[in-house]
């Protein structure tokens, strides 16, 4: 009974040290600009920042920080039975000039090891299409 406590003390300190890291990823995510997969919109920034928002609530992303000024968005997605801890999502929107607009997504787990999580970068990049496309179609 004593050894299946101390079991149970030690798995709870290490998901807590996990969880705890996973909180800090939020930060390292801002650092990891350059490191993520990248996509090249013919569309103006602003249009470019409102479709990634926009995405991010389609695929009902948890919006942690937006600064549409500085081009970041930070995200977290939930726990799910592929994802343990769900990951934190970090969407870099960049002007190029008038018309070109760059998207970088970089993804880390909250849970480093245990997760399999979707391809958010191609989701979110379809999302980004559809809602720029719906936008074209409106005017």
């Amino acid at each position: 009974m004593i050894r299946r406590a101390t079991a149970v003390r030690c798995l709870a300190a290490v998901l807590a040290v996990c969880l705890a890291a996973g909180c800090a990823s939020a930060d390292s995510l801002k650092q990891a600009r350059g490191e993520g997969v990248k996509r090249t919109f013919r569309q103006p920034y602003d249009k470019v920042f409102a479709a990634a928002m926009s995405a991010a609530d389609e695929r009902k992303l948890a919006v942690v920080e937006s600064k549409r000024k500085d081009g970041v968005i930070l995200l977290t997605s939930g726990a799910s039975l592929s994802s343990l801890g769900g990951e934190r999502i970090a969407v870099f929107v960049a002007r190029l000039d008038d018309v070109e607009t760059s998207v970088e997504v970089v993804v880390r787990p909250v849970v480093p090891g245990v997760s399999f999580p979707p391809d958010w970068p191609d989701l979110l990049f379809g999302e980004i299409e559809e809602n720029l496309a719906e936008q074209r179609l409106s005017n």
